[in-house]
């Protein structure tokens, strides 16, 4: 049975830890890193909703939306953070029926809504940093429900 610390030769540090072997090969100590300002990191719950006509999304609610779409719906993106504050958020449609129709602040790549295929779930995100008035849009489309 051996113990202790064996020395490896060919570079090998003897250390004991990951940390002392780092510091052993010459590299710095880990540490935690500073932030200076303000910075908000969390994680909010998810909300769900099955309603046609119940499309507001509460975005001060959280940032994980899904819904379930069976009629004609309009989006609308309600609370956002103030202008100078990035917020992105998902919104997950599972598509049973009907049309989706997005705010006009929504900007698609190449200017196009995706193309979305009833029976099937999507995945959508927008990211704006502009307080909502304008929102980048990316989705992944059409997966089977």
């Amino acid at each position: 049975t051996l113990g202790g610390t064996r020395n490896v030769t060919n570079g090998g540090t003897g250390s004991t830890n990951a940390s002392d072997a780092r510091i052993a090969l010459g590299a710095a100590a880990v540490v935690s890193p500073t932030f200076s300002g303000t910075v908000t990191i969390g994680q909010r719950s998810c909300e769900t909703a099955t309603a046609a006509g119940s499309n507001t999304l509460d975005l001060s609610a959280t940032n994980y939306i899904t819904r379930t779409i069976s009629a004609n719906a309009t989006f609308v993106f309600s609370n956002p953070p103030t202008t100078g504050n990035a917020y992105a958020f998902t919104l997950e449609v599972s598509h049973v029926s009907g049309s989706i129709t997005w705010p006009s602040s929504v900007k698609w790549p190449a200017d196009v809504a995706p193309s979305l295929s009833t029976g099937k779930s999507h995945l959508f995100f927008f990211v704006t940093d502009d307080g909502g008035t304008r929102w980048r849009g990316a989705s992944l489309v059409n997966y089977t429900t």
